[in-house]
């Protein structure tokens, strides 16, 4: 029976983008289960953009790094895990020191811990400063890796990125979910009487060579300059941070002298968050490589459909009509567009009510918390086989 459950992850932030706010959503979707204590331990101290009341069902242990962010060396969360005492760790993401202290923590104690790779063992991540991550994967990570007692896999190709980890443990399957939406209906900060009326496309989250953002603007340019109306009628959003695409802003800007329909909003949490969501027409995220993007479960508990590509796993919106499919290309982001543009308001009323139905049937935190119930219990069992 386990009682005590830490969480471990690199930050509480939402400045983390989509691995805290998967975290956020199981301590909730956890929170009515009946566990003594549930524990919370990030190696990353920072509350920037934290609401604590959506943490106050977990005790808080945050640390301070030392060291390049990208690591976050912080051997506070192996002391504060030992004095938790849990029966059980549940280690969110790879390739920062939480997962070397949860393994530290097993090692000392004996205790099991699962991991959930929230995507980022995918090979277009592994390719990404490889030789950091060899370095990584042989001082520690690999053995990390093999000695969990489960794994948490966001989609059926997540599975394929585990293979070579798996030697029996259980995993399961448990896709992320959408809190039920509500907006207090007031515009968005950055909403100005020329926009009003307009079809806006928004992109929501962190801006990232992999999430497809030039290549989009590159698409948006083409059909403003072959399509007035969809110039005129439409706006492009860039709600989110820059991280590390050289000459974003810029181009953003060029766009939008050029049109006059391209915003780059910058970051956008809580209320203003909800505002920039109900204001949308579609959701974009044209990206190269996802785990199970939170940012589109939410677009869909507030009815706006997606334009997603297929490396984003989430088939099922294709067949559900809850989204139109893209590449990320401009060649393939183009014509995703226009045929968005083209949508009457009868057919994108009907691709909104998908959408809503989709993100309640298929992501419901009831299913969440069943599944990670289910495998915390397979985890200590296999354990206990394999003493």
């Amino acid at each position: 029976m386990i009682k005590r459950l830490a969480l471990t992850l690199p930050t509480i932030s939402p400045l983390g983008g989509g691995v805290s706010e998967a975290v956020r959503l199981h301590l909730s979707a956890l929170a009515p289960a009946s566990f003594e204590r549930i524990s919370v331990h990030a190696v990353d101290a920072s509350t920037e953009k934290v609401d604590p009341a959506q943490w106050r069902a977990a005790e808080l242990h945050l640390h301070r790094f030392f060291g390049p962010k990208s690591y976050s060396f912080a051997p506070g969360a192996l002391i504060s895990l030992l004095k938790a005492n849990p029966d059980l760790v549940h280690v969110h993401g790879v390739w920062q020191f939480q997962c070397a202290a949860a393994y530290a923590w097993s090692m000392l104690t004996g205790k099991p811990y699962v991991v959930s790779p929230h995507g980022m063992l995918e090979p277009w991540i592994r390719a990404r400063s490889p030789q950091l991550k060899g370095a990584v994967s042989k001082l520690y990570q690999n053995r990390f890796l093999r000695k969990a007692a489960g794994f948490h896999l966001l989609t059926d190709k997540e599975g394929g990125d585990v293979a070579e980890f798996v030697t029996g443990q259980p995993s399961r399957i448990i896709r992320n979910f959408a809190q039920a939406f509500a907006s207090d209906g007031q515009p968005p900060s950055w909403m100005k009487p020329e926009y009003e009326g307009r079809k806006v496309y928004l992109f929501l989250g962190r801006i990232h060579e992999k999430k497809g953002c030039m290549e989009l603007m590159q698409a948006w340019e083409k059909l403003s300059q072959d399509d007035a109306d969809f110039a005129r009628a439409s706006l492009l959003v860039f709600c989110g941070w820059n991280d590390g695409i050289e000459g974003f802003e810029r181009r953003a800007e060029e766009l939008n002298r050029r049109f006059g329909n391209v915003l780059f909003a910058g970051p956008q949490y809580g209320p203003d968050k909800a505002r920039s969501m109900a204001s949308a027409r579609y959701f974009l995220l044209p990206s190269k490589s996802e785990g199970l993007p939170m940012a589109v479960l939410e677009a869909w508990a507030a009815g706006v459909p997606g334009i997603l590509t297929p490396e984003c796993n989430l088939a099922i919106s294709f067949e559900r009509g809850a989204a139109f499919l893209t590449g990320f290309t401009p060649e393939t982001i183009y014509p995703a567009l226009k045929a968005a543009h083209a949508l009457s308001d009868a057919e994108w009323n009907d691709a909104s009510q998908r959408s809503k139905a989709l993100a309640a049937e298929e992501f419901s935190e009831e299913s969440v918390r069943n599944g990670l119930l289910d495998l915390y219990q397979a985890a200590v069992d296999w354990k206990r086989k394999t003493r």
